[in-house]
């Protein structure tokens, strides 16, 4: 959430701490939205990139849970293509760890990419290899 509040996305946080409160069909679900986060629980989450260009996320339970396409434009930034518009991402690789700095989209705060992008990349923190398939 503190990325969230870092990018000036405070209106998405409740929606975004939903996702890791067992049972939470969604932001309204949330029994306090002053303190989004009191029953949440760590979520074990993934990202994959495939050689062909897709991307994804898979959710604690190994389901996936986001897809689109990427494409690389330069060294050390990509861009996802979703069902919204094209995400850009800044990253950097150092042994079998990356980590993503989103560029917030210019519709920031109000559209649900920019909320999106602080979301994928956890920024401050770097994502680990692992096998395919784990």
């Amino acid at each position: 959430m503190a990325a969230l509040q870092a990018a000036g996305l405070e209106k998405w946080i409740v929606e975004v701490a939903a996702g890791f409160v067992p049972g939470a069909e969604g932001p309204q679900a949330v029994e306090d939205p002053a303190e989004p986060c009191r029953d949440a629980v760590p979520r074990r989450h993934s990202h994959f990139f495939t050689a062909d260009g897709r991307f994804g996320s898979r959710d604690q339970d190994g389901n996936q849970v986001d897809d689109g396409t990427y494409r690389i434009v330069d060294e050390g930034t990509f861009v996802v293509s979703k069902e919204f518009p094209d995400v850009t991402f800044h990253y950097s690789i150092d042994g079998d760890s990356i980590t993503f700095e989103p560029a917030i989209a210019e519709c920031s705060p109000d559209c649900f990419e920019a909320a999106w992008s602080v979301s994928v990349a956890f920024p401050g923190h770097e994502w680990r290899r692992v096998e395919s398939g784990s």
